[in-house]
């Protein structure tokens, strides 16, 4: 042994110290996760410091939560600001409970196909009937149109054990809500047509009560609110798994994360002379805006012909690296302007523009909610 390596951690040592198998550093060495501080040149022996125990530790804990490695790697990133840390934490957190919701709602239906004589069990909520009308709002405008995709054509409820989740897509753009509530019952899920969803959005208007009623069945949904009842019968078809196209699409730590004031973006999209260029899809053309970032970091509104004209740099293709750095011109990002409109409701408080780039997905949220958001497909120009 060197002088030096008497200084250092043997890979068995930090083994033992940090919860890994000798199998798990080699690994996350091998990953670019934790490399060690020498590698003997003949032996090919690892040795670590004293600082990297705290490190590999927090490896090991990440890994018996089945954080993805990825996830791990960001962790260790960005293990001095413990604010990004704690979004991650909480992003995979939210993962595992959707995965055991799903796991649970999936059970169901199999004791149901084992046995369809079983007692048919109905799960009972009681929502805030405001809160419900907005969750309602921040997903309708995303549902689809189109009669060949029928699947899109309703709004999905998904019962949790202490809420519901709405979600509603139409391929171009997803949108998600979130209502908290008292919920007796199991997990489940149905697809609603959106007839009856409007239905339900006019009485929530119509009536005054604070609450209402979900009765959640196998072969139908009914929302009571001030003794008038909605009754809707789920649709047949099994809705697209939204939750994978978060976690392919959508990073837990976005490139660009961009607070900005709805009503002032709203205002910019809706003003005389507001910059567009028209572009076509599937035989209909649409307005399309282009977003940038001023001198200051803030969400601005681009010409999109100007960026069509740029090119490279700055332009459609020219974004800047991970942590939004590049001035004024590291990003340009072009999305349906009604598409945009739709995702900032109506454009009150603040909101957070989330985007790795201008060909990936970008995520409109409320700040003070991160259940509720919008997630839209960006334009090539």
């Amino acid at each position: 042994m060197t002088a030096v390596e008497s200084e250092l951690r043997s890979i068995g040592e930090l083994a033992r110290a940090s919860g890994l198998t000798v199998s798990a550093l080699r690994f996350y060495d091998r990953s670019g996760v934790l490399a060690p501080a020498r590698v003997d040149p003949v032996t090919g022996y690892r040795w670590y410091t004293e600082e990297q125990v705290d490190p590999a530790r927090l490896v090991a804990g990440l890994r018996r939560v089945g954080m993805p490695l990825a996830g791990i790697a960001e962790a260790l990133r960005h293990r001095h600001r413990p604010a990004e840390v704690h979004r991650l934490l909480d992003a995979h957190l939210r993962r595992l409970e959707d995965g055991l919701a799903d796991a649970r709602r999936e059970l169901s239906r199999i004791r149901s196909l084992i046995d369809p004589e079983e007692t048919i069990v109905t799960t009972r909520l009681v929502l805030s009937r405001t809160d419900l009308a907005a969750a309602v709002d921040a997903v309708r405008f995303a549902v689809g149109a189109d009669p060949d995709l029928p699947v899109l054509s309703g709004v999905l409820v998904e019962v949790e054990p202490d809420g519901v989740r709405l979600v509603a897509t139409d391929r171009h753009r997803l949108a998600v809500a979130r209502v908290a509530g008292t919920v007796d019952g199991p997990p489940v899920s149905a697809l609603l047509p959106v007839a009856p969803v409007d239905e339900l959005r006019a009485l929530l208007d119509a009536e005054s009560a604070g609450t209402a009623e979900v009765v959640v069945a196998a072969d139908r949904v009914t929302v009571t609110v001030a003794g008038r009842p909605v009754t809707a019968e789920p649709l047949p078809y099994d809705f697209p798994d939204y939750r994978r196209l978060l976690r392919t699409q959508l990073g837990d730590l976005p490139a660009y994360r961009i607070p900005f004031d709805g009503a002032a973006l709203r205002a910019a999209l809706t003003a005389d002379g507001v910059p567009v260029c028209h572009r076509a899809h599937e035989g209909v053309e649409h307005e399309v805006v282009a977003l940038g970032l001023d001198g200051r970091g803030e969400l601005r509104l681009v010409d999109p012909n100007a960026v069509v004209d740029a090119g490279g740099a700055g332009g459609a293709d020219g974004a800047a690296g991970a942590g939004g750095a590049g001035g004024p011109d590291a990003l340009r990002v072009a999305v349906n302007r009604e598409y945009l409109l739709d995702a900032l409701g109506s454009g009150d408080g603040q909101l957070v523009l989330e985007l790795d780039g201008p060909i990936a997905p970008l995520a409109v949220r409320r700040a003070d909610d991160a259940d509720a958001f919008s997630v839209l497909m960006p334009v090539r120009l």
